[in-house]
């Protein structure tokens, strides 16, 4: 795994608090975590072409390790957020669902079929 991301619908009127509390659990894992970078984030709808935000916003976190980051440093990642997600208020409207992404494998070199 190389990136990590975490989404979740927030609950009208909580959102400053909650996103506070999310930035310092991030502040957090990335001081104990050498090379974590992490990001909160907001989607934002476009309507004809404009964006907008939803009366009801959805957020999504965002992980990853600046380096190579082995499976034992994503399993300490791992245990290490789900102990945080206690220190956060409430405000999350349902689940939060975490999806995992890695990089594409590089492309095969392009062969030469000219004849010279």
């Amino acid at each position: 795994m190389s990136a990590l991301y975490i989404y979740y619908r927030v609950q009208p009127g909580r959102e400053q608090v909650l996103a506070e509390a999310v930035r310092a659990m991030q502040a957090r894992l990335r001081g104990a975590m050498p090379g974590l970078a992490a990001s909160l984030l907001q989607r934002v709808e476009l309507n004809s072409g404009q964006p907008t935000r939803s009366p009801q916003p959805t957020w999504m976190e965002a992980y990853h390790f600046n380096g190579h980051a082995d499976q034992r440093a994503w399993a300490s990642f791992h245990g290490a957020l789900a102990r945080e997600l206690s220190t956060l208020p409430e405000g999350i409207d349902g689940d939060r669902h975490a999806e995992a992404f890695s990089p594409l494998p590089a492309a095969p070199a392009a062969t030469s079929s000219r004849k010279e």
